[in-house]
């Protein structure tokens, strides 16, 4: 007689897991917003380690979000109203998730780009909208270290009210047309919206330089460097507009380009007073990414501009102040030309990368367009008009700028650039690579302007940092860079 046959028990039921904090969901979907802003990209190459495109981020965020939602729900977290308003923000996700893919797809089912990006942004305003008007929910969305999920966006302008009618006497008024534009541009920027954002920058141009012209003592300085930048930004936006049919990564750069200007104003204590006068709330912040953006993978080319950029940028900012504190015309004379030649040099190197490399970082190199066309048009205007304290505050963004984008690439070997080094060398050195040979014209040979770059990096040679030497009058570029450094240091967005 056989024995019974041991019982198999039941298998242990898998836990259910616990429900997230909704506003911690709530960061998420800032960053979700964040990666929305010019719309989203998609590559089948993995450029510079930069990812295949901010589509698959943003279908992250809102999986992570979907499947949180049901869990609260299974929680039983929601009732009522509540319970309704949550199943429609996960209809709306559904949507976001669908017009997403084909926004980068052709627009699939959708029937082109432009509606599959109006439908994403549609889903994407439509939870702001539930969540902000549905009081438990916004209660919710704060958490416990007062971080605000489900953030609002930039507004629009009023209803009747367009960019040629709009109110331009002061930077916070113009803060509101800049909030129109960012804000149509969220999804993706396409015939249906592209004349009105048009519109709000070419408008912002006028009335910057208007201003700024109008009241030279309230943007002096490095301020004066920094809203002299988001004025070229705005025409690297226009540009961007002006060639959107033929740039396939127009999402990556816009997103670049207009959360730069945002950050530029918002990190410049001056400028951000002035964007909230009278009570206006201009130039808008987003919420922030949630991942820090992944350093870009350089080439050897790559490797060997960087190293340049670092090293004429100090060098040159050096150079600049030791000439105008001497009073010394032929040095100035020299120092004008050297920038003349250094901003070409760049803006030709990184038109000619082409891809992620140029979207990424055509804020800071593409010349009058870009920080680099801000920081020598204020060094040259210091240099010939013997204002110190203007050409040391464009010396400091010329190191602001060399160090930032250096910290956002990585060397073709590894390791990390010196953002204070004067010389190729320097520059390379906590890499431990050796400066590349300058005369060997074959590791340069498939980028367009890189003579010009090459005589560039040649001409890259030490100079000792300037020193007060000859009174009060006489200004060093080391205090303004350690303050630039410190204050830049609590920024990680401005200027990447």
């Amino acid at each position: 007689m056989n024995p019974a046959p041991t019982p198999t028990p039941d298998p242990a039921p898998t836990p259910t897991p616990a429900a997230p904090a909704f506003a911690d969901l709530g960061v998420i979907f800032n960053d979700a917003t964040r990666f929305l802003e010019g719309g989203l990209w998609q590559n089948v190459v993995n450029e510079g380690n930069q990812g295949f495109g901010s589509i698959n981020n943003y279908l992250a965020d809102l999986t992570t979000i979907r499947q949180g939602l049901q869990a609260e729900i299974a929680a039983g977290q929601f009732a009522g109203q509540t319970l309704a308003n949550v199943n429609t923000i996960l209809a709306d996700i559904a949507t976001a998730m669908s017009a997403a893919t084909a926004s980068v797809n052709g627009g699939g089912a959708f029937g082109s780009i432009a509606a599959a990006e109006g439908a994403l942004r549609n889903s994407q305003f439509d939870i702001l909208n539930i969540v902000n008007n549905d009081a438990y929910l916004a209660g919710m969305a704060t958490n416990a270290d007062g971080v605000t999920g489900f953030l609002q966006v930039p507004q629009l302008l009023p209803d009747g009210v367009t960019a040629n009618t709009a109110a331009k006497g002061t930077f916070a008024e113009l803060g509101l047309i800049f909030n129109d534009a960012a804000n149509r541009i969220i999804g993706g920027l396409n015939a249906s919206n592209s004349a009105i954002v048009q519109a709000d920058v070419q408008a912002l141009i006028t009335g910057l330089t208007d201003l700024v012209t109008a009241n030279p003592l309230q943007f002096g300085g490095l301020t004066g460097v920094h809203v002299q930048a988001v004025i070229n930004q705005l025409g690297l936006t226009d540009t961007y507009i002006n060639t959107a049919q033929a740039n396939v990564d127009l999402g990556r750069a816009l997103n670049d380009n207009f959360l730069d200007m945002i950050d530029v104003v918002n990190n410049d204590t001056n400028l951000a007073n002035l964007a909230h006068q009278n009570g206006l709330n201009g130039w808008t912040q987003f919420g922030d990414f949630k991942d820090p953006t992944p350093a870009y993978q350089d080439n050897q080319l790559q490797t060997d501009f960087w190293a340049m950029f670092i090293a004429k940028s100090n060098a040159i900012g050096n150079a600049a102040i030791a000439a105008v504190n001497a009073s010394d015309q032929a040095a100035i004379a020299q120092v004008i030309a050297d920038l003349g030649v250094f901003k070409k040099d760049v803006t030709d190197f990184n038109a000619a990368q082409g891809g992620i490399f140029q979207a990424r970082f055509d804020t800071e190199l593409l010349g009058d367009k870009s920080t680099l066309g801000a920081e020598v048009a204020k060094m040259v205007e210091g240099l010939q008009t013997g204002n110190k304290a203007l050409v040391a505050a464009a010396a400091a963004q010329m190191h602001d700028n060399a160090a930032d984008v250096g910290g956002n690439n990585i060397p073709v070997n590894g390791g990390t650039y010196d953002g204070n080094a004067t010389t190729i060398a320097q520059a390379l050195a906590p890499s431990g690579m050796p400066a590349a040979s300058m005369s060997d014209a074959a590791t340069m040979s498939n980028a367009t302007a890189l003579p010009a770059v090459m005589a560039a990096m040649a001409a890259a040679a030490p100079a000792a940092a300037v020193t007060a030497d000859s009174g009060p009058s006489v200004i060093s570029i080391m205090p303004y860079i350690a303050a630039a450094e410190q204050e830049m240091s609590q920024h990680h967005h401005m200027w990447a």
